[in-house]
């Protein structure tokens, strides 16, 4: 996902089911799946806080900077306390991308 203020609001009409907290259905079927663990931007990885259920800054991609993503999003982001720098992907990950994106669809280059 393209990391940049229109798309990371402060607030939303939508939250992941994972996250719905309402009276009433504690005991009652859950979803399966357990929901999102991370959201990956194109300037890095953001993934949940176990309490508040926050989204919070946990790595950042190569030749970008915390500046540079906290001036990208809408709100007052949260970091981790240790923020890491992703890693790039291992051959066997390219070769599963090249697999079930085969035309770049989500993957090719949006810079040009």
């Amino acid at each position: 996902m393209k990391h940049e203020k229109r798309r990371f609001l402060e607030k939303v009409n939508y939250i992941t089911p994972r996250f719905w907290r309402r009276k009433g259905l504690e005991g009652k079927k859950r979803f399966k799946g357990g929901g999102p663990c991370a959201v990956i931007t194109t300037k890095g990885i953001l993934r949940f806080d176990s309490e508040t259920k926050e989204m919070v800054l946990n790595s950042i991609h190569p030749g970008i900077t915390v500046e540079q993503v906290l001036e990208n999003t809408g709100w007052d982001l949260r970091c981790a306390k240790k923020i890491e720098k992703t890693k790039p992907p291992m051959r066997s990950e390219l070769r599963m991308i090249k697999k079930y994106d085969p035309l770049g669809f989500w993957t090719r280059s949006t810079n040009k």
